[in-house]
């Protein structure tokens, strides 16, 4: 578990800082953030807005917490609760203040390697093993972790995270206010070959990848550059484990893809578009904006914006659903049938 800082705040407090209010005591005093099992004294829980409250509630009777975060219709509660329309949100800040980001106190390590043809800003931190090359430029408040390769020419924004292992090759650019994880890899070779005289023939990629700001990216995943042009990943976009995005890929703003799944090249995904796990999409497909498409869902041609859609081949979602539950009734109805044709065959027998 990451060590808490040792921080108090008072409920009140709290509550300005999730913009919330309170209700019960709000001087009580907090000393930091946990589940409703295992709270201490001091400590906050968390209700979201699940439907079987009443055992959560009756869960929170024996809690040892101090107060507790819930939804605004949240019924009457035993402990000081702050109260928000998004209890997440409050979540959040409490755990932004008990567990505050906490920066290196170098510049450049002494162990890392920087080209003396890059520019790194005073307030950004380059830690142990990791390479910074020439022409690159980490810009201020940027931390790059230990192992952590940024390539020639590249760019990372103000107050951009790499974690350790993260890659960003030549050329590439990441935003402001990014979060990128181990092992990550940005700007990888985009999957292209052509066949002549019998053998595979490599054809150069060229372009580069543009990560916008406020973009997070999950461990181990790796997005290509593009061909000719630049790979695009629009801002405020959530991007979750091992996922694959390759060469000339376009992504919206607040897009959100989740594990495993993999866009195929040229696909467009317009803003807010969700691909739930295990999604894949073929090559020059578009995607519109406000879509939902659900987990193991293919997309092999263009979907109209804000539609629900999932399966193989893709449909909209409640007519998928209903597929599904028609086959799970497929070995009765197989069973009968059998027993229908054994009585005609009876008949024609007679």
């Amino acid at each position: 578990m990451i060590e808490k800082q040792n921080r108090t705040i008072s409920l009140q407090e709290l509550a300005r800082l999730a913009e919330g209010r309170v209700v019960g005591n709000g001087e009580v005093m907090l000393n930091g953030v946990a589940s409703a099992h295992d709270a201490g004294a001091g400590q906050i829980t968390f209700l979201s807005g699940a439907k079987n409250y009443a055992s959560y509630l009756e869960l929170l009777k024996n809690s040892k917490a101090a107060a507790v975060i819930a939804p605004d219709d949240a019924p009457e509660l035993n402990l000081p609760s702050l109260r928000l329309k998004n209890p997440y949100y409050g979540l959040v800040k409490a755990l932004e203040f008990f567990f505050p980001l906490e920066k290196p106190g170098y510049s450049i390590h002494p162990a890392a390697f920087v080209s003396e043809n890059a520019e790194v800003a005073p307030s950004a931190s380059v830690g142990p093993h990791a390479v910074v090359e020439d022409g690159a430029v980490i810009e201020a408040g940027a931390v790059i972790c230990a192992q952590a390769y940024v390539g020639r020419g590249a760019r990372v924004g103000k107050n951009t995270f790499l974690h350790p292992g993260v890659r960003i090759l030549a050329d590439c650019v990441v935003g402001n206010n990014c979060i990128i994880h181990a092992n990550a890899v940005i700007g990888s070779d985009g999957f292209g070959f052509t066949l002549h005289q019998g053998r595979q023939l490599k054809v150069p990629q060229v372009g580069n990848v543009i990560i916008e700001d406020d973009v997070e990216i999950g461990a181990c995943v790796t997005v290509d550059r593009g061909a000719l042009v630049s790979t695009v990943i629009g801002s405020g976009t959530k991007i979750d484990n091992m996922v694959h995005i390759a060469h000339n890929v376009q992504i919206g703003k607040n897009c959100v893809i989740v594990a495993q799944v993999g866009i195929s090249g040229s696909t467009i995904l317009e803003d807010e578009v969700t691909l739930a796990g295990q999604v894949g999409t073929a090559g020059h497909v578009r995607v519109g904006k406000g879509t939902t498409v659900a987990a193991r869902g293919v997309v092999t041609s263009d979907v109209e914006p804000g539609s629900f859609v999932s399966g193989f081949p893709l449909k909209p979602h409640n007519e998928e659903r209903r597929i599904m539950a028609s086959l799970r009734k497929l070995p009765d109805l197989i069973k009968k049938v059998r027993e229908l044709e054994k009585m005609l065959e009876g008949n024609d027998n007679k």
